[in-house]
């Protein structure tokens, strides 16, 4: 009897151990799967469903709203920016914390010739984290643009901005002045990671380069050098385009040509 109740015993241990086993099993997949479905992702039902959001008042932010009425004047260059009711941001993804630019509005000199740069970033969050690892922002686009013509006081040779009201999709546009021609540019990058960039109605596919280079000529036509670069937070770029822009024998060309302005 003390034997069978013995080995009794033991095979419901084993049974027992098997069934904790394999619960935890399920546990952990269960884990690993609302951790996959918990990750941002983007696709065109989302984009419908955020299209239906846009003319459904009762999705409308209230707060933005407000703010962005409290001046309708007509602004934004080369584009008139327009105030649009917009759906409120956690509808599609409650992390946005925010996006800027960065660049130098004085002027980076290569010999002797004046670079005006604007990089356009946007900050960490669920749409953009799987692939900026831990950089507190990335850049989605880097205009360096040579210049004849830099105000030193009123800062009217250039201007820059970059706005979230198409979250989870972000858009910038800008434009920097010569003696005789303004070379404007607009930007944007979306959910599912597409990014393009028009600069004076020439279309750059930014996912093959994010670092734009625009050379006016004395005879009033443009050249530009589109150029690969990894994924970098704004303060990266700023110190990556000082060091091509010093050492690298391209680009340094590519500014100084004769038929440059």
């Amino acid at each position: 009897m003390t034997t069978k109740t013995v080995v009794g015993y033991n095979l419901n241990k084993n049974l027992m151990n098997r069934a904790i086993i394999y619960m935890l099993l399920i546990l952990a997949l269960g884990c690993k799967a609302k951790e996959r479905t918990s990750e941002f992702e983007w696709n065109l039902k989302k984009e419908k469903a955020h299209n239906q959001n846009r003319n459904d008042s009762t999705t409308w932010s209230l707060k933005t709203w407000k703010a962005d009425t409290q001046n309708v004047a007509l602004r934004g260059q080369p584009i008139t920016d327009g105030v649009y009711p917009v759906p409120k941001y956690e509808l599609t993804d409650p992390t946005f914390d925010g996006l800027g630019n960065s660049g130098n509005w004085k002027g980076f000199e290569v010999k002797g010739k004046k670079i005006i740069h604007h990089s356009l970033y946007v900050t960490r969050n669920a749409v953009n984290k799987t692939f900026i690892n831990d950089k507190p922002n990335a850049v989605f686009f880097t205009i360096a643009v040579l210049t004849d013509s830099i105000d030193l006081k009123g800062y009217t040779h250039t201007d820059v901005s970059v706005t979230s009201r198409n979250h989870p999709h972000y858009a910038g546009q800008g434009f920097v002045k010569t003696k005789t021609n303004k070379v404007d540019f607009i930007s944007f990058i979306t959910a599912d990671r597409n990014a393009y960039a028009i600069v004076n109605m020439r279309l750059f596919d930014l996912r093959i380069g994010r670092l734009v280079l625009i050379a006016p000529q004395k005879d009033g036509t443009l050249r530009s050098l589109q150029m690969n670069s990894p994924i970098m937070s704004s303060k990266e770029m700023d110190e990556y385009l000082e060091k091509v822009m010093s050492n690298d024998k391209r680009v340094i060309e590519f500014f100084t040509k004769p038929d440059n302005i």
